[in-house]
């Protein structure tokens, strides 16, 4: 029996163009035709994930700021009590790297799981993550797992986190300082831009800097392909 996920993306920029209420029924008629060659990058990998398990899913196709969008998910992922696993619209995964997050996010153990990928700079591509120099890997059902340094940043465009994880990030978040009225509902806003000290950090980078506790182990996929908006990344070789 297929374990279940929770599974958010955020198709905004597609609403742009077909609006919010057509860009929700795009993915979800794409999902009924998934061998359609003009389906969204996050439509396939979804696609690979449903193979593995039971996908709860939540498009979020009205949020004008990521950092919104990444708040509103982890709202919605945490009030079902599943494991979360967070896809931007222009990623595109291998059924390995989708495999090795799943089987993460069964560990009891507190986990938060990235993918690293290049930036869609097709002429001189960089990497979304800096590697640690020292090294410590596990294989996880056959793929390489490289354990990340505390705080340490890196692009979320796919990752994951297990109910652990999610717990002890509320139980350490400043409620009264992040509460977020959206829509009349409160929301914890984990996903911010800050300025410090002369430093702008992303809501991606900021959240690993602020709002990952010492107890929950960040590690990065290194197994399969993922491509970022056109661009691959063999992780095998990183």
């Amino acid at each position: 029996m297929k374990k279940p996920v929770f599974v958010t993306t955020s198709v905004y920029a597609l609403a742009h163009q077909v609006g919010m209420r057509g860009a929700v029924e795009s993915v979800a008629a794409q999902l009924d035709s998934p061998r359609e060659p003009a389906n969204l990058p996050v439509v396939r990998t979804i696609e690979r994930l449903r193979h593995l398990a039971e996908v709860h899913l939540h498009v979020d196709a009205g949020a004008t700021y990521i950092g919104m969008a990444r708040t509103r998910a982890f709202h919605e992922a945490y009030k079902t009590g599943l494991p979360w696993v967070m896809i931007d619209d222009d990623i595109d995964c291998t059924l390995q790297v989708c495999s090795a997050m799943l089987e993460v996010l069964e560990e009891p153990l507190p986990r938060l799981v990235i993918t690293p990928y290049l930036t869609r700079d097709t002429e001189d591509p960089k990497m979304t993550m800096t590697l640690p120099l020292v090294r410590s890997e596990r294989q996880v059902a056959g793929a390489r797992m490289l354990r990340l340094p505390r705080g340490t940043g890196a692009g979320m465009g796919f990752v994951g986190m297990n109910r652990a994880a999610m717990d002890l990030m509320v139980a350490a978040a400043d409620v009264d300082k992040l509460t977020w009225f959206d829509g009349g509902e409160k929301k914890l806003a984990l996903f911010y831009d800050e300025l410090f000290e002369g430093l702008w950090y992303g809501e991606d980078n900021n959240f690993f800097r602020k709002h990952v506790p010492s107890d929950v182990t960040v590690e990065a996929i290194l197994s399969g392909i993922v491509v970022h908006g056109g661009v691959p990344l063999d992780l095998s070789k990183l």
